[in-house]
């Protein structure tokens, strides 16, 4: 199921349904640092919101996240309940470890995104942190 948000532009105010699958990716160079940014557009002005700024880093975190509620999930039904509690602490850290490194990463990089078109080709467009 698609989740839907009905969001406003704050830049022309245009309202638009957004869907969860509706995100897009994009490879960004940040002080030649490599990011990978997950955003979505409004439809009227191509305003760019970021949804988050991924990195190697990020991407470790939350493996590391995902293998322990994997964990959780071979667990279940063992009736172990002492390594499901130490298994529940271990995701609320793990994923209070990840959402710090991204509060950390967001402040770092407080700019804006924006599209930038290619002077020889119109068509070509790629999006430009602005600091």
């Amino acid at each position: 199921m698609t989740d839907k948000y009905l969001l406003r532009c704050d830049d022309c105010s245009y309202e638009f349904l957004l869907k969860t699958d509706s995100l897009s990716e994009a490879d960004v160079a940040i002080d030649n640092q490599k990011f990978t940014l997950v955003y979505y557009t409004c439809p009227k002005c191509n305003k760019i919101y970021r949804v988050i700024l991924k990195d190697k880093r990020y991407e470790e975190l939350a493996e590391d996240l995902e293998r322990t509620k994997n964990r959780i999930r071979k667990n279940h039904g063992s009736n172990n309940f002492e390594f499901a509690r130490v298994l529940n602490g271990m995701v609320r850290k793990k994923h209070e470890r990840l959402r710090n490194y991204l509060d950390r990463l967001n402040k770092q990089f407080p700019g804006t995104f924006t599209f930038v078109v290619s002077e020889n080709n119109q068509k070509d467009k790629f999006i430009k942190y602005l600091p």
